[in-house]
This record gives structure tokens, C-alpha cells and sequence, in this order.
């Protein structure tokens, strides 16, 4: 609800960058000259504002995950920690990632690619040993989405029969200590 919200104010205030810029280049010198009191500092102020807003926005995207321990992401909720997954796959070489909806995504998460093959994805955020279900829920996911691999990534460990199921069906298993190789190539 409330990114609904920022979105549609971004897109006005958006419009009414456009239409400052718009003044500020090409309209002066069609607007009659008592209105230069006005409209000025208001384009001003606009074009400022979405400045302002393009900064915040490009920083906070850059920079939400710097310097993020483990235990940060052992308390994420399961959404943040499918987008951070995202975020992760994108700092360590995936390509056109795209996050599935949070409920029927037929047990894969993110989709990727990564040197021309499309993985599916299931992020796992857990206390315990993640079991069978996971491997079991990707590989559908995989074979209903028509993809060439599949994936499960956990902030936990795999108990031995989901290494063993993974084995048998070609499912690539990151747990705690690759999760955390990966984290050494986020900007720090």
C-alpha cells in the first residue's frame, strides 16, 4: 500500500519536473512576464525536489545492504529476504532476476540467469535444517516453469536427506557458509 503511494508520488512529481523543465528551457518566453515572480522559484523548487528524491532513491538502492552481518538476515521476514536474495544472485553475476509473487510461485522464488542458463530459485530463511519439501518444492517449480536448473538458498543448513534428494535430482544446495561467500562481494 504505502509503495503504491510512493510510486504514484514520484510519477506526479515526475510530471511536474517535466513540465518545470519544460518553463524553465522553452516557456518564459511564451509566459507573460508578471507570471516570472511564480513560476521561477516554483520550477525551481520542483526540479530541486526531484533531485532531491532521485538522490535518496539511487543511495538508499546502492547502499541498503552494505555492511549487513548475518544475523541482520537471520531476522529478515521470508519477502525481504527473497528481494536481499535477489539483490545477492545480481552482485555475484545473475542476470534478468526476476522476484515471483509471494504466494503460488510453485515453490521458486526468483528467477535467473546466469552464463546463458535460467536457474529457479527457492530462498530459505531458517533457524533449523531445511528438508526434503525445499528440494522437492524447486524441482517442481523447475520443471513447471521450463527452466535449466534449480536452486535452494538458505541463511541455515541442509539436513542429510535434502543433500541426498539434491544429488539425485541435479538440485544445487547454498547453505550458511556459501551464503556467506557470497556476502564478501557486496560493497562493504
Amino acid at each position: 500500500m504505502i509503495h503504491k503511494l510512493i510510486r504514484r508520488l514520484f510519477r506526479f512529481l515526475f510530471i511536474l519536473m517535466i513540465l518545470a523543465l519544460a518553463y524553465a528551457l522553452y516557456g518564459r518566453d511564451v509566459v507573460p512576464a508578471n507570471w516570472h515572480s511564480i513560476l521561477d522559484p516554483t520550477s525551481f523548487v520542483v526540479i530541486a525536489l526531484f533531485t532531491v528524491w532521485v538522490a535518496i532513491w539511487i543511495f538508499q538502492r546502492h547502499f541498503r545492504y552494505r555492511d549487513l552481518s548475518l544475523e541482520r538476515i537471520d531476522d529478515m521476514d521470508g519477502f525481504d529476504f527473497e528481494r536481499f536474495c535477489a539483490y545477492l544472485l545480481k552482485r555475484n553475476g545473475y542476470r534478468h532476476i526476476t522476484v515471483t509473487q509471494e504466494s503460488g510461485d510453485q515453490g521458486v522464488d526468483i528467477i535467473a540467469t546466469k552464463d546463458k542458463v535460467k536457474y529457479g530459485i527457492q530462498c530459505k530463511r531458517y533457524n533449523g535444517f531445511v528438508g526434503n519439501r525445499a528440494v522437492q518444492e524447486v524441482w517442481a517449480g523447475h520443471e513447471y516453469y521450463e527452466l535449466d536448473g534449480a536452486i535452494v538458498l538458505t541463511n541455515s543448513t541442509f539436513s542429510d536427506s535434502a543433500i541426498e534428494l539434491a544429488d539425485e535430482l541435479g538440485v544445487t544446495l547454498i547453505d550458511r557458509d556459501e551464503f556467506r561467500k557470497m556476502l564478501r562481494r557486496l560493497p562493504s
